[in-house]
């Protein structure tokens, strides 16, 4: 009778570190979970305000590409100009030398 109560007592003893073991891997599994969770979340909030900026920049881009067509319009505009007014100045030499 002895030796079959030693046998539960150390079946029990077994089975109980086995459960301690099992429980801490399980909390250590969970306590990983968590930051891998944490992580997953830090990086889809990165990934959100990159995503926001990019989009900002390529709105900031677009404005450019319409200013810099715009500039050289008004350059093609402003040569034109150049001309014109260099067309009178002549004009005018001409009419003062003439009268």
């Amino acid at each position: 009778v002895l030796q079959g109560a030693d046998h539960y007592k150390s079946e029990i003893e077994r089975l109980t570190r086995e459960l301690s073991e099992t429980t801490h891997e399980k909390i250590q599994a969970a306590e990983y979970g968590l930051v891998v969770l944490e992580e997953k979340l830090t990086l889809k909030q990165q990934y959100d305000e990159l995503e926001a900026e990019y989009d900002g920049l390529k709105q900031e881009l677009e404005q450019l590409k319409e200013v810099n067509e715009l500039c050289y319009r008004l350059g093609s505009v402003s040569g034109r100009v150049e001309k014109i007014i260099f067309s009178i100045r002549r004009i005018k030499l001409f009419f003062r030398k003439t009268y």
